[in-house]
């Protein structure tokens, strides 16, 4: 019975180091994450994302601005469909 504590003890220790160990190395490693990240900033790209509407459980309204010009895409399980994209000019 008392090696059943003893090796509970141990291993409640290791994680105790573990965790602190993160709580130590995050500070460092995230702004090395921020910057080897892989997506792009929006600053560069032509496509944005306004807003998502979920209308039910697998529908929903994507609000996009590409090139400056505006559409609404309506995204189901099995479909994608345009339902309104900006004919006015932007320029």
């Amino acid at each position: 019975m008392t090696d059943f504590f003893l090796n509970l003890l141990r291993a409640l220790i290791a994680l105790g180091i573990v965790i602190v160990l993160i709580l130590i190395v995050l500070p460092y490693a995230l702004p090395l994450f921020q910057r080897l990240r892989w997506i792009r900033e929006d600053k560069g790209s032509e496509v944005k994302l306004k807003r998502i509407i979920p209308l039910g459980r697998n529908i929903m309204l994507i609000e996009l601005e590409i090139k400056g010009k505006l559409f609404v895409v309506a995204v189901s399980e099995g479909a994608v469909e345009v339902i309104y994209k900006d004919e006015a000019d932007s320029n």
